[in-house]
């Protein structure tokens, strides 16, 4: 019998009032020695006789669905869904997504009746559409992603005629709810094989139809650190992360801005100015920061011309011009292929994509989890920055502890509480990213294991230190000194961040406060705080 103890005794009650099976997922898993937590059912009964009868049993129905509707029972992980159906199985197996999910168990006799030969399809690993095709996928167009995670989830081949009647069809899924949508896909997204359904997304022609951003990687070219192009090296990255749902939706979006700040190593010359479309030199327009110093002065600009946008230079460094040039654009012979900001163009377009989906639906924290995954992406190239020196070898241990230490805090720190989770997720995302293709990874890996270790050290220290601190004294300063709202929250986390980093300071010492007050009050000290505290460089 298939089911826990708890659905088989619900089926057998209802098989005393009329002819029940099981059909769909749970009888397939069971063919296959899975057990299944989920069963559904059909039975020639109308839904309200089957919700009253349970009830009258003392059971605790519910009437569920838009589209079909069931009579579902929950107990713990355990799941029933009861369908009414005409009492023709071969009709009721026609009008089902696959042949495997058209094998029906009869409650009453333990026999299996298979209409559509799927139990043949299950022993050859092969996913056909019940009848037509087409027709299946136009009553439900979710089923073609539900065709792309059951051939990844059992390593089955897909018929033919239902491959192309999937790709015909993928438009269609503009119809289905985004909710819907999204639930389907997240269960692709933590499947082992998840490079392979990324494959197949993309042979599908999904990529192409609701993510353009993610399918426009194929092809382009990186640069002399990596193997792979950008959308090969997305999958590795994915297929290196755990499948968890976070960091696997991180992991894919990561690198979505590479499109956008694909650029080739130049030098342009001429007198930065300020027009309605911003900064511009030579006709070119710039993107970096601190543009506004170099207004109106001549200047020597290296960066990268991008790829898509010609006309745009992304800054690398600005020179004082040392002598006037006979050309304004020079391509650098052999220059470097850069991807300038790329993270931050990834984090923007990712803020773009997230609405056409409800992905805090599955993310952990809801709308609180798309801002982390925002968050996340935008940082993700922090690591390695912040690290280059470390990663080639280069170690000065006292600098790197204090290194590590602050980089802990910049990112764990969320203003509220200190977030050890978003740590954890940013370095396995690095180390995914490493992995991904790089030219260097395995030479490096201990380098970066060896890093990644102390970041989790420091991180650690740096949790238990941020719970042990006692404010009672920095309050009764504070206020001493007329601070309140605003004021007194910018002066407590200029105080929280030397206090955190530095041991030897204390909350319980009067010098100590009155010296970081001094810096406080000063004119300007907004900008002098801000310069003190030194964030790590971002790009």
């Amino acid at each position: 019998m298939i089911g826990t103890d708890y659905q088989q005794e619900l089926l057998k009650r209802l098989g005393e009032l009329s002819p029940i099976y099981i059909v769909g997922g749970a009888v397939r898993d069971a063919q296959l020695g899975i057990p299944s937590q989920d069963v559904d059912a059909v039975m020639a009964l109308p839904l309200l006789e089957i919700e009253k009868k349970l009830s009258d049993w003392g059971f605790r129905p519910h009437l569920l669905g838009a589209r079909q509707q069931t009579v579902s029972l929950f107990r713990g992980t355990e799941r029933v869904d009861i369908s009414s159906f005409s009492g023709e199985i071969e009709t009721n197996a026609l009008g089902r997504d696959f042949t495997l999910n058209a094998i029906y168990h009869d409650v009453r006799t333990d026999e299996i009746i298979d209409p559509l030969s799927g139990l043949q399809d299950l022993r050859e690993k092969r996913l056909k559409a019940c009848g037509c095709a087409a027709d299946r996928f136009k009553e439900d167009p979710l089923r073609i992603l539900r065709l792309i995670r059951l051939a990844i989830r059992y390593d089955f081949s897909i018929e033919p005629e239902t491959w192309q009647a999937a790709v015909a069809h993928v438009p269609l899924l503009r119809e289905v709810a985004a909710e819907r949508v999204t639930e389907e896909l997240g269960r692709i997204l933590i499947l082992d094989q998840i490079d392979k359904a990324l494959g197949l997304l993309d042979d599908l022609g999904y990529f192409q139809t609701y993510i353009p951003e993610l399918a426009r990687l194929k092809g382009l070219v990186q640069n002399r650190y990596h193997t792979k192009d950008a959308w090969e090296h997305t999958r590795l990255v994915v297929k290196n992360t755990a499948p968890h749902i976070f960091l696997r939706l991180a992991a894919l979006f990561h690198d979505l801005g590479k499109w956008e700040t694909a650029s080739r190593e130049c030098n342009v010359w001429g007198t930065i100015r300020l027009t309605d479309k911003g900064y511009e030199v030579a006709g070119y327009k710039l993107k970096g920061k601190n543009l506004e110093r170099w207004a109106n002065k001549g200047a020597e600009v290296h960066g990268g011309r991008l790829d898509s946008y010609p006309q745009t230079i992304i800054v690398k460094r600005i020179e004082p011009a040392r002598a006037t040039q006979r050309k304004q654009l020079e391509m650098v012979p052999d220059g470097k292929r850069h991807f300038l900001q790329h993270e931050r163009e990834s984090a923007r377009l990712v803020k773009e994509i997230l609405p056409r989906f409800r992905w805090s639906m599955v993310l952990p924290g809801g709308r609180r989890g798309e801002q982390e995954l925002e968050y996340i992406i935008g940082h993700h190239m922090l690591g390695t920055l912040t690290f280059m020196s470390e990663l080639k070898g280069e170690m000065d241990l006292t600098k790197f502890r204090h290194k590590t230490r602050r980089f802990a805090w910049e990112i764990g720190w969320n203003g509220q509480v200190y977030d050890k989770l978003r740590i954890e997720n940013l370095l396995d995302l690095w180390r995914a990213d490493f992995l991904g293709g790089k030219q260097d990874a395995a030479e490096n890996i201990t380098r970066l294991d060896g890093i990644q270790a102390e970041i989790r050290k420091a991180s650690a220290f740096l949790e238990e230190r941020a719970s042990l601190l006692d404010w009672t004294q920095f309050e009764e300063f504070a206020h001493g000194k007329g601070l309140e709202g605003e004021r007194f929250g910018r002066f407590k986390e200029q105080v929280r961040h030397q206090v955190i980093l530095d041991a030897k300071y204390r909350l319980s010492d009067p010098q100590f406060l009155e010296r970081e007050y001094g810096f406080f009050w000063k004119p300007g000290s907004v900008t002098s705080s801000a310069k003190r505290i030194s964030r790590p460089r971002e790009f």
